[in-house]
């Protein structure tokens, strides 16, 4: 029965391997291309760094913001039309999810940080973290504002 289970899991696995994209299947790879390339970058040109740190709009770093853009849009990608078809005839819970998610968490988040925190850059982080309905980036977000994570 167990041997059954699992010949079923590994066909399982096949056929999801299969349905990637070429991409898909080689992101490890573009990972490790993309990690020695800006490692050859810095050190082929040391002044990289420094370059790309000045590109900033009031101390946010356009190239950071422009990457995380890119690595976000994939994710939203994801979403079917038949899906979103079935919002326009029913659009209560998708209203009441925006509404949470971007009034109400944001608000009761600035409320708590302003009122139980001191420093700055921590008020900073935890409006990040109410104002994202996906929370995964904000340890990275706290990081790139330079405040104290534990």
């Amino acid at each position: 029965m167990n041997e059954l289970n699992n010949k079923e899991k590994l066909e399982n696995k096949e056929e999801k391997r299969k349905g990637l994209g070429y991409f898909e299947k080689l992101l490890p790879i573009w990972i490790i291309l993309c990690m020695a390339l800006g490692i050859f970058l810095s050190n082929v040109i040391p002044t990289i760094s420094e370059s790309i740190d000045s590109w900033q709009v009031r101390g946010i770093s356009i190239p950071i913001g422009i990457c995380l853009f890119f690595m976000m849009y994939p994710a939203m990608l994801n979403l079917q039309a038949s899906e979103i078809k079935k919002l326009g005839k029913n659009p209560k819970p998708i209203i009441l999810t925006l509404i949470s998610n971007w009034i109400i968490a944001p608000l009761i988040g600035i409320a708590m940080a302003i009122l139980f925190l001191e420093d700055e850059q921590l008020i900073f982080a935890i409006i990040l973290l109410s104002s994202s309905p996906c929370t995964a980036m904000v340890l990275v977000w706290g990081y790139l504002i330079l405040g104290f994570t534990l």
